[in-house]
This record gives C-alpha cells, sequence and structure tokens, in this order.
C-alpha cells in the first residue's frame, strides 16, 4: 500500500514518450492511415493532369555600343538618339508580363479556344500534331465564352452538336459540315479547317472544343510566366513557362520573345519616322528660302559689278569672317530651336524629333522622355480608346513634359539672342574699320551671310537625313535568345511530382493517427491509469489490469474482439489456486496490501466494497478478491448489500433467500440463508441478497445489520461487503457504520479525473472509515504495452514475464499473463 502527502494534480501530463507508448499500442491506426494515405495520394497521381515546364533565356542589352554591324553603324550615328540608350532590364521584366503583350501572343496561338478529346482516366488535350481539325469562331466576340462538340463522321465530315454560350445550352439541331468550309450554327459562323501540322486523323472519338474569354485566358497564361534574373548582377533574364502540353509551352514561349521584339523595333522605328518627317519638311523650306537668296546676290552684283568683299577686307575682314561664322553658327541653333518650337507648338500627340541637331542637351533629354511617354500612350489607345483610365493620366504628363520642353527652348532662344546680339556689336565694329569698302559691298553682305546660315542648315539637315535612313535601316533588337525552350527542362512533369506527393502521404499517414491520438488523449478526461492517481493522499492498495484472452490477443483485430468479449462473457471467478497469471498475480498483491491496512490486534474485519460509478467492477473485485482470502486459508464471508441489482449472484449460486429477508423479517435466523459453495478449490460462504425488497435504504438502515454484522465478526476472519455506488443511492454511506476499511473502486476509462480530489476529500473527512483505492480495469494486458518491455504511461505496472513489479516491493516473477 502507498500512502502520500498531498501534491498537485498533474491530470495533463503528457511527455513524448507517453506519446510513443501510445502509438506503439494503436499500430493498426498507423497501418490503416498508411494504406488510406497511399490509396489517395496514387488516386491523386493517376488522375491529375501533368503539368510540364519549359524555359528560355533572354539577354537584355543594355549598350549596343559594340558587336555586329548594325552596333557599328548605331555607334557611328549615336548623335541621333537611337543607339546609345541602356535598356531598363526591370522595365523589360514587368514589359514581357503585360496584357498588350499577351494579347498578341494568345491571338496568333488562338490560345482562347482548346481541344479536348475522352482519354482512358482523363480528359486527353489536344495541340499541334494531336490536333486533327480547328475551329475558328466568326461570330462569337472575344470576351464570351461559347462550347461546342465535333463528332466525327468521316475523314472529311464532322456533326456539330451540344452548342453552349456562356455556360447555356443554345436551341438548334444538330450541324453536319465538311472540312474546309464554313458553316452557320447556333453560335453564328464556324468554319472548320483540317490542321497542316497535325498528323492526327480522325476517329470516332468526340472532340470538345471551347471558346473562352480572351482577357480572362490572357491573365490565366500570365499567371504560368515566371520572369527572374538567371543570376544576379547580369542583364539575362529567364522566362519559365508551365503547361500541361510541352509543345505549346514552347510555342508559348518562342512567339512572346518574337512579339517583344517586334514591338522593340516597331516602337524604335516610329521614333526615326518622326524625325524624318520633320527634317524633309525643314528641308523644302530651306531649298525655297536658298533659291531667293541665291536670285538676290546675283542680281545685285550684276548691278554693281562688285568683286569679292572678302579678299579686300585684308586684317579687318578676317576679323569679320570669324564674328560671321560665330554669327552663322548661333543662328543656325536660333533657327533649328525656333523651328523646332514652332513644330511643337503646332503638334498634338505626335511624337518629337529625337535629334536635329540641337545643342542644348536638356531640350534633348526632355524630348526623349516625351517620346517614350506618347509611345506609352499609343499603345494603350490602340488597345482601347481616348477614354480609357491610364491614357486620361498620361495626358497631363505629356502636357507638362511639353510645356517644360517650350520653356527650354524659350530659355535657350534668349541666350543665342544675347550671343549674337555681343557677336553682331564686334562685327560692326570690325566693317567700321573697312571704310573703303563702297556702300554697295555692305548691302552684298547681308544677303551672303542669310545665303550660308542657309547653306550651312540644308546641308546639316541633308546629313541627318541619311543618318536617320542609316539608322532606319539597321535597327536592331535589344534583346538576344541563349536557350530555346525546345531545349530545356526535365520530360518528367514540373507537378504532380511523384516523390513529394509519396513523401506528404507517408508523412500524413504518420502525423493524422498521431494527431488523433494525442488530441483523444489530451480531451480524455477520465482517470487513465496509475499516474493519474499519484498525487492523491488516499491509500492505494493496487490494480487490476484488463486481460485479453491469449487465442484473442493473437488476432489482428484484437481491438474489435475485446469488445465482443465483454458483451459474450459470462461473469466467473477470475481467481485460481497456483495460478501465475496476471490476474491473479494483481489480487495476491492487492490481498498482501490490504493485510497491512487491517488492524493485526482486531480478529475479525469488515471489508466495505463501493465505487463512485455503476460498472466499476466492485462485485468483481468483491467476488475475487474473497477467493484469494480464502485460498490463503482465512475464513471469508461475502454479504451482497447491493439489494437493488444483487448483482454478486452472477458469480455464485442465487439461493431463494437472503440477507434481504432476514432484514425484512420475513427470515429470522440469518445463518440459514449463508450458502457455502466450492469456489477455486476452496470453500467460501456467501450471503446473498434474495428477495428483492422495495426499501433496501430502510432495511439497511435497521439495527438488525448491526447485530448480524457483529455475530459473524466471530465467525470469519474477513467479511466482504458489496456495496452500491455512492454516487446512485445513500446505502454505502449507510452500511459504513458497520465497516472496518472502505476499498473504494475507481474504473479506468469511466471515472473523471475532476471526482478524485473528492475521494481524498472521503479520506480526509473520513467520511468513510479508513477508505482504501483500488484502480480497476487498467491497460495491463496489453499485448503491445508489454511484449517489448515497456508499459505505456497511463497503463497498469504489471508485466508478468516483462520485468513485472509489484506496487512498492520490486518484486520480479518473470510469469506470463495468458489464461491458464
Amino acid at each position: 500500500m502507498q500512502t502520500k502527502t498531498p501534491t498537485s494534480p498533474q491530470d495533463d501530463f503528457f511527455t513524448l514518450k507517453d506519446l510513443w507508448m501510445l502509438c506503439l499500442s494503436k499500430w493498426y491506426w498507423f497501418v490503416l492511415s498508411f494504406v488510406v494515405c497511399f490509396a489517395i495520394a496514387s488516386a491523386y497521381l493517376f488522375f491529375k493532369q501533368p503539368v510540364f515546364t519549359r524555359s528560355t533565356s533572354l539577354l537584355i542589352k543594355e549598350n549596343t555600343g559594340s558587336g555586329s554591324l548594325s552596333n557599328d553603324i548605331a555607334s557611328t550615328f549615336s548623335e541621333l538618339g537611337m543607339s546609345n540608350v541602356r535598356s531598363n532590364v526591370d522595365n523589360e521584366m514587368i514589359n514581357l508580363k503585360s496584357t498588350s503583350l499577351w494579347y498578341e501572343v494568345v491571338k496568333r496561338l488562338q490560345l482562347n479556344v482548346t481541344y479536348k478529346s475522352p482519354g482512358p482516366v482523363r480528359m486527353r488535350l489536344l495541340y499541334g500534331h494531336s490536333l486533327p481539325i480547328v475551329v475558328n469562331f466568326v461570330d462569337v466576340e472575344e470576351d464570351k465564352g461559347a462550347s461546342l462538340t465535333i463528332e466525327p463522321k468521316s475523314q472529311d465530315e464532322v456533326v456539330l452538336t451540344d452548342f453552349k454560350k456562356k455556360g447555356v445550352k443554345l436551341d438548334g439541331d444538330d450541324v453536319t459540315a465538311k472540312v474546309g468550309t464554313t458553316v452557320k450554327t447556333p453560335l453564328g459562323l464556324l468554319t472548320i479547317t483540317r490542321n497542316p501540322n497535325s498528323y492526327a486523323k480522325l476517329d470516332d472519338a468526340p472532340i470538345y472544343v471551347s471558346h473562352a474569354d480572351m482577357f480572362s485566358t490572357i491573365g490565366s497564361y500570365i499567371s504560368r510566366l515566371d520572369v527572374r534574373y538567371a543570376e544576379e548582377g547580369t542583364t539575362i533574364i529567364k522566362l519559365s513557362f508551365t503547361d500541361p502540353i510541352v509543345a505549346r509551352a514552347e510555342d508559348v514561349l518562342n512567339t512572346l520573345v518574337d512579339v517583344y521584339d517586334e514591338r522593340w523595333i516597331n516602337d524604335k522605328n516610329q521614333i526615326v519616322s518622326a524625325t524624318d518627317e520633320f527634317i524633309n519638311e525643314r528641308l523644302k523650306i530651306l531649298q525655297n528660302e536658298l533659291g531667293d537668296i541665291d536670285d538676290n546676290i546675283t542680281s545685285s552684283k550684276s548691278a554693281h559689278k562688285l568683286p569679292d568683299p572678302i579678299s579686300s577686307a585684308g586684317i579687318d575682314m578676317q576679323q569679320s569672317v570669324n564674328e560671321q561664322q560665330k554669327i552663322v553658327q548661333l543662328s543656325t541653333q536660333q533657327k533649328i530651336a525656333s523651328d523646332l518650337r514652332a513644330y511643337i507648338n503646332s503638334a498634338q500627340n505626335k511624337l518629337l524629333p529625337a535629334n536635329v541637331g540641337l545643342e542644348d542637351q536638356g531640350v534633348q533629354s526632355l524630348i526623349k522622355e516625351y517620346n517614350e511617354l506618347q509611345l506609352q500612350r499609343d499603345r494603350l489607345v490602340a488597345n482601347s480608346s481616348d477614354e480609357n483610365v491610364l491614357v486620361k493620366e498620361i495626358d497631363p504628363q505629356l502636357a507638362s513634359l511639353k510645356s517644360s520642353i517650350l520653356n527650354t527652348l524659350n530659355n535657350y532662344l534668349a541666350a543665342i539672342r544675347i550671343q549674337l546680339n555681343a557677336s553682331k556689336d564686334a562685327l560692326a565694329r570690325a566693317d567700321a574699320r573697312i571704310s573703303s569698302i563702297p556702300v554697295q559691298v555692305g548691302d552684298l553682305l547681308s544677303p551672303e551671310r542669310q545665303q550660308k546660315v542657309k547653306e550651312a542648315l540644308y546641308l546639316y539637315l541633308l546629313q541627318k537625313r541619311e543618318e536617320n535612313q542609316l539608322s532606319q535601316a539597321f535597327t536592331n533588337t535589344n534583346s538576344q535568345v541563349i536557350d530555346t525552350p525546345k531545349f530545356s527542362g526535365s520530360r518528367f512533369p514540373t507537378s504532380p511530382v511523384r516523390s513529394r506527393v509519396l513523401l506528404i502521404a507517408l508523412i500524413a499517414s504518420l502525423l493524422i493517427p498521431m494527431a488523433i491520438l494525442f488530441v483523444r488523449e489530451i480531451l480524455n478526461t477520465k482517470v487513465r491509469g496509475r499516474r493519474d492517481m499519484e498525487h492523491m493522499q488516499t491509500p492505494f492498495v493496487g490494480e487490476i489490469p484488463e486481460v485479453v484472452k491469449k487465442s484473442d490477443k493473437k488476432k489482428w483485430y484484437q481491438f474489435f474482439k475485446r469488445k465482443e468479449i465483454k458483451k459474450k462473457d459470462e461473469p466467473k471467478i477470475s481467481v485460481k489456486p497456483n495460478s501465475r497469471n496476471l490476474i491473479n498475480e494483481a489480487f495476491r498483491v492487492i490481498r498482501t496490501n490490504l493485510e497491512f491496512i487491517l488492524n493485526k490486534e482486531q480478529k475479525s474485519h469488515v471489508i466495505m466494497i463501493t465505487s463512485a460509478n455503476p460498472g466499476s467492477g466492485k462485485t468483481y473485485i468483491s467476488a475475487n478478491l474473497s477467493t484469494a482470502m480464502a485460498i490463503k486459508g482465512s475464513r471469508v464471508l461475502v454479504v451482497d448489500l447491493d439489494l437493488r441489482k444483487k448483482s454478486l449472484g452472477a458469480y455464485f449460486k442465487q439461493p431463494r433467500y437472503g440477507v434481504a429477508d432476514y432484514l425484512s423479517g420475513k427470515q429470522n435466523d440469518y445463518r440459514s440463508l449463508i450458502v457455502s459453495q466450492e469456489v477455486a478449490g476452496t470453500s467460501l460462504d456467501i450471503l446473498a441478497v434474495g428477495t428483492m425488497p422495495p426499501n433496501p435504504a430502510e432495511l439497511l438502515a435497521d439495527s438488525k445489520l448491526d447485530r448480524m454484522i457483529e455475530e459473524l465478526r466471530n465467525d470469519y476472519d474477513i467479511i466482504f461487503l458489496d456495496c452500491p455506488p455512492i454516487e446512485i443511492v445513500t446505502d454505502a454511506d449507510i452500511i459504513n457504520r458497520v465497516a472496518d476499511v472502505t476499498l473504494f473502486v475507481v474504473r479506468a476509462g469511466l471515472l473523471d479525473r475532476s471526482l478524485l480530489p473528492e475521494i481524498d476529500n472521503f479520506y480526509t473527512s473520513q467520511k468513510y472509515k479508513n477508505i482504501a483505492v483500488i484502480l480497476n480495469g487498467t491497460d495491463g494486458g496489453s499485448h503491445y504495452g508489454y511484449k517489448y518491455g515497456y508499459k505505456y504511461g497511463y497503463g497498469s505496472k504489471y508485466g508478468y514475464g516483462y520485468a513485472y513489479g509489484s506496487y512498492g516491493y520490486g518484486n520480479h516473477y518473470g510469469y506470463h499473463h495468458e489464461e491458464e
């Protein structure tokens, strides 16, 4: 027997070792979980549509000033502002996922139309070589969904059925069409053509054709594109695309790169075309002005017969010439700036000339920024309209940039005017010193100066026009494909990954039952075993394990078989002489511990056995413990005082009359009611209930019971009183007055742990005399709790044949625990 000082309860104490032992005891849960999880994983792998990944690497050229012939020419004519543009790699990565770019890709490949046919496991996607025919939805809008079914009749004729639009089936008869023709259907005009790239032939399997919304299709394809740097610090980006069809993934990446390059070249050529248009207009004007000046100079020289004024100017004329050259340069810049300002004022939503020879870099930078923003606006207008929200956001920016350009040009023209005034003053002083030159020569110098300015400007613009044409002819893309999609990617699907799915199934098969067991154990509020009672102050005399027959333990369905045993087995005495099985040794331990409780000076002892709940096994313990005492040689009497159920009669012969008849006055001699029976090779006296009374509490409170027990003390060493549970009726409280010791039976898995402090209250308040606790129904018979030499943390400490140790004595028996 063990007694303890009060300690704090640890009802929820649950270690990893306990969880490990619990899992091993429920091994069949894990086997079942393993089978189910792997069946689900196998079905998933079998029915899931595999997805493949293809990739391509794209080099974004940051500086196109070296390399090929086109790059050399672009370097030579870098003043055009066309070849020295550094690509912003981050912007290009975003551009590769733009809706406008993907719109063209989806449209070229007709990705918004999908084809399927029945397969042995799942629907089979048709594309490329596997697609025998192609359907063109002539009258179905891009943003509308539609579908139909094609039933082949022959290699040249099909039947169109099951027409649907936006998920709604349309009324109309089936349509028979020849391949290569356009037919009228409930969906409008449809063109059925043979796929020139296909080797497949029409068979008996139907083809399900669906036309999806263009913009939802674009969003779906963009979401499957991954754009990232191939390596940090480089301008190489990697494009990866996932798709159930390998050929379609390769086509999508190739088409995406092609459309991207075409857009790049088209954007650059638009700027070149705008510059060329501006230069041609200025050349026409200058050509007319030069013709007028030439006519004026020729007429003046003919009239005055003047020689070349420069040859007669001498040193002063040289200075005049220098100032004239300076004035020519400034006038050229002034004219270009003025013309550019006039062009900008008149241009509405047009690209501005990128570089027409203006030396002010601030103007060039603003024009470049304006052109980039104008190109962005043009693309948005091409895909939508001027009412687009993004277009309206760009328009104020363009107006602001245009105003900045004009302000900068005005400031530049003001600076030129100041320089021109200074040069003209210097020229005037030089001309004043040339006093010998006739007045007529002075009249001739002004037209000649204008002529030189116009000629210089004309030649300059001719040069720029040629440069612009060469730049347009050798415009190159800003990207270069490094790895093509055809030679990238594994032949195995990206998803689902077989090894990963099977690994998840394995982990799930372990975690699911473990989690269920853990949660079930944590939420279990019942007494689970000896550990839950370690904090109690009430003396503990032993525990009775629940044992399954050896024949039943060997069956794999032991868990379910145990439930059948509980229903089918009849109550019987488990204690036998000379038996060393688990139950017998458990009762011997209780018998030994009980002897420590009993007063040695007292010759006879009355032991009351009760419990908190019905079904705790108190009658079973009464019958077997009394038998164990009788086997040892004690004179034992078992009195069934559970007058409401008389359950003790299930273990012994049930006589007609018993203690109830004596207490009610129907029988006067209780000794004649005692029945002696041969149990487990020894004699055991039983006083049964007899006739079940209507007033058991009143009978038990009668003084006859006191007199009977006192008289029986002289005849027996130990008297066991089988009493009703204390929570149901008050019988146990009434009977306790005649008892010396109270054995309180706690059934594992039945009594709530919150009631254990109540038992301690019984002990400390001495409500029941010399109360002690017996734990019944522990997991001591679990085959998996003891075969490997360990015990589950809430189970029994019995372990016959497996290092069994008794309570507090350290005995090791080495017995087998099967029924003998």
